[in-house]
């Protein structure tokens, strides 16, 4: 599948007005951006591809951890109760291999670019992790169970 360049530009763009430092690579015939964020929670860093197609871009934030087969349900249930009522974007929990990441969508469709939208879809995944991500370590590790863990980021 072949992605957009004028998409791909103004991707671009506003990326180096928000200051975000975004490297990009056509990779098949697919454009991938790789943003590399800190954050503020006790998982610390994480990794975005933003994936470039001829109407819309994606966004994938991935951990570097990965939930083993004893607390996968745990973690599903942590992130079904923080996914429930998010308007936007939503956490993913790989079954087979643990993999947990954070996913966006935006439609361009023949529009040019709503830099706020795209600001937006880079930046709600990171604030999700800083939001959520103590909790998901207190459920992956098993010291909180997944209700308790999500009502204490409610309360706090």
């Amino acid at each position: 599948m072949a992605y957009s360049q004028e998409l791909t530009d103004q991707l671009r763009a506003c990326f180096a007005a928000a200051g975000i430092n975004a490297a990009f690579e056509d990779k098949g015939g697919t454009g991938l951006f790789t943003i590399r964020m800190k954050l503020r929670c006790k998982i610390q860093t994480a990794q975005m591809l933003v994936i470039v197609r001829e109407d819309n871009f994606s966004t994938l934030t991935q951990l570097p951890l990965a939930a083993d087969e004893n607390s996968r349900l745990a973690v599903a249930e942590y992130l079904t109760r923080v996914n429930f009522n998010m308007r936007n974007g939503n956490f993913e929990l790989n079954m087979d291999d643990g993999e947990i990441r954070f996913k966006t969508y935006v439609h361009v469709g023949k529009q040019p670019l709503d830099s706020g939208a795209a600001k937006l879809s880079v930046m709600l995944p990171f604030l999700m992790l800083d939001r959520f991500g103590d909790g998901l370590l207190e459920v992956l590790f098993g010291f909180k169970s997944p209700r308790e863990a999500f009502e204490a980021i409610q309360n706090s």
